[in-house]
């Protein structure tokens, strides 16, 4: 195999890029009336993990200087600066939460709620659709989307959820349907990331990279030297190639496992040179 080649393909190589289609999008996680620090922090991470970066707090039940407190910080790990950097709009006069959360929300093109309930549709009010189902917009136009959590107790209430334009649930078993507040939020931004990204195996500095059509052209090119060499019946040669085609397709082989493949089927080539018995 060509080491140029791979060196450059390593260089070059990007896990995750986002699709074209896509780059008009922006996000803005929004957790309404949290309730624990800990909570929030554990968001700020996630969000890390998963390339979000803009997080609104509303009207937080929690203490501010408890959000920005050092252990909300460890809970947030490397999402630390996601956390400083949020937006926290705490309201003195509570009767306006409402109010006030429906003026903030004018800004979005698109609002994204969550809820846990929801599952026998019996409130209309709740009736979701699964993260997986969710269809992202495509616009020439720049797109302000909205992600909507409520607080850890109770989620969001029937009016917080009206002022949304679509309602994700995420399925869980029967028994104990609410899920941890950072957990659903990374769950539902996973969903998000995979339909916002051309994601590629493999990450790091030595990343792992698919055998392309000219590597494994090359392996097939040796194996059929070595069925000639092994006289193999010709009615018998062309199931055995499509047999190792089938394999090697069907299993994604990465470009190490090839050349790991390739260099003992060269080496059996080699030895079978090297016999009187198949000269």
């Amino acid at each position: 195999m060509n080491k140029k080649k791979l060196k450059r393909e390593i260089d070059s190589f990007k896990e995750t890029q986002l699709k074209e289609i896509y780059k008009n999008l922006s996000f803005d996680i929004v957790l309404v009336q949290p309730e624990h620090a800990g909570n929030i922090g554990s968001v700020a991470r996630v969000m890390k993990n998963f390339n979000f970066n803009n997080l609104i707090i509303f009207n937080p039940l929690e203490k501010v200087n408890k959000i920005h407190s050092y252990e909300s910080q460890g809970f947030a790990m490397h999402g630390k600066d996601i956390l400083q950097n949020a937006n926290i709009i705490s309201l003195v006069h509570q009767p306006d939460h409402i109010h006030r959360l429906k003026a903030f929300m004018e800004q979005y093109d698109l609002i994204i709620a969550t809820t846990a309930k929801g599952k026998h549709y019996r409130n209309i009010r709740r009736m979701s659709i699964l993260p997986e189902n969710l269809i992202l917009p495509v616009s020439k136009k720049p797109v302000n989307i909205a992600i909507l959590f409520g607080k850890e107790s109770r989620g969001l209430t029937n009016e917080e959820i009206e002022i949304a334009d679509i309602l994700l649930r995420i399925p869980t078993g029967s028994t104990y349907t609410s899920l941890n507040l950072s957990h659903a939020c990374g769950i539902i931004l996973y969903e998000i990331f995979n339909k916002l990204n051309q994601i590629s195996i493999g990450r790091g500095q030595n990343p792992v990279l698919i055998a392309d059509k000219e590597d494994k052209n090359i392996f097939y090119a040796i194996l059929k030297k070595l069925i000639n060499k092994l006289k193999i019946r010709t009615h018998k040669k062309e199931n055995v190639i499509f047999a190792f085609k089938n394999i090697f397709e069907r299993a994604l082989i990465t470009k190490k496992e090839l050349s790991l493949i390739l260099g003992v089927f060269s080496k059996v080539d080699s030895i079978i040179n090297g016999l009187d018995l198949y000269k």
